[in-house]
């Protein structure tokens, strides 16, 4: 049982998904967001509050065009959440290389952290 639970930590400690929701959490817990990742986040909130679309959507617009201004949201939504998880990644990889020791420390706030949860992740 050891075994397999050391095998799983291993194999998700070398997932990049992982570092990305590590990054994204200590973004989320420290209430800021990196430099690199500012302008995706950016770009997201645009596609998603694009005034064209809704201003569409608020005036009785023809299925035609509130499916192109919704397309168009959407690609725009998707381009920055790209440009934010990569500005993200860049902001993981930039801490890990400037302090060798970042991921040794990451290791123990989440074993500290499922010691107060009673071993269970979340």
């Amino acid at each position: 049982m050891a075994m397999k639970l050391k095998i799983k930590t291993t194999l998700l400690n070398l997932c990049p998904y992982t570092h990305l929701w590590r990054a994204g959490r200590r973004m989320i817990t420290d209430r800021k967001l990196p430099e690199s990742a500012r302008p995706g986040a950016c770009i997201a909130l645009l596609g998603l509050f694009c005034p064209l679309f809704w201003i569409a959507l608020f005036s009785g617009a023809g299925k035609g065009e509130l499916i192109f201004h919704a397309i168009h949201s959407g690609v725009v939504f998707l381009i920055g959440i790209v440009m934010l998880l990569v500005g993200l990644a860049k902001e993981s990889r930039n801490l890990s290389a400037k302090d060798p020791t970042h991921c040794r420390s990451v290791r123990a706030r989440i074993d500290s952290d499922r010691a107060d949860h009673g071993g269970k992740d979340g």
